[in-house]
């Protein structure tokens, strides 16, 4: 649902993705097509990759849901869809922590403990950000308080509705 919504909610204030727009990311990320994996340049699945800002993922820590637009698609493999924005560090404590690159920027400290790969694909991924930015597009939107509760209303008559729908499938087959 929030998928749905938020394609539907964002359509209205964001630009088209255009050509040009297509052309930058293949510039900043150094790949020759949308279907080469900007991690690893293998070819992606059919299904075009990754948010960048997560659709829901980030919502409990952000407040923010991502756009179901290209701008927030990048291309990569299903493989590296997991990983590949999540940065692990050990702080002057000797203590490991985790930044995710979808909703957390780096310090310049961090930055300069990453090796040359992720520093690449962070700098990149700001590049793009920026691009983003400068055509007035947030790869986000604050999750309207007004969908929220819609949303789970629906959620919750979808369910009492499922609930009904088991209660008859098994009464109608007895005991």
């Amino acid at each position: 649902m929030t998928r749905d919504f938020v394609a539907k909610y964002t359509a209205k204030f964001i630009p088209e993705f255009s050509n040009e727009d297509r052309v930058k990311m293949l510039e900043i990320f150094q790949i020759p097509d949308l279907k080469t994996c900007i991690v690893t340049g293998q070819k992606v699945a059919k299904t075009g990759g990754d948010h960048l800002f997560e659709v829901r993922g980030y919502y409990k820590k952000t407040g923010k849901v991502g756009i179901e637009q290209k701008w927030n698609r990048l291309p990569v493999t299903t493989g590296e869809n997991k990983r590949y924005k999540k940065y692990e560090f050990i702080d002057e404590n000797n203590k490991k922590y985790t930044k995710n690159i979808g909703y957390q920027k780096l310090t310049e400290n961090e930055l300069k403990m990453c090796d040359h790969g992720k520093k690449k694909l962070y700098n990149n991924i700001q590049k793009w950000i920026d691009h983003c930015d400068s055509r007035s597009v947030k790869l986000y939107v604050e999750m309207p308080t007004e969908a929220e509760i819609e949303m789970n209303a629906a959620i919750d008559e979808a369910f009492t509705i499922f609930e009904k729908g088991i209660e008859k499938m098994v009464n109608s087959v007895g005991n």
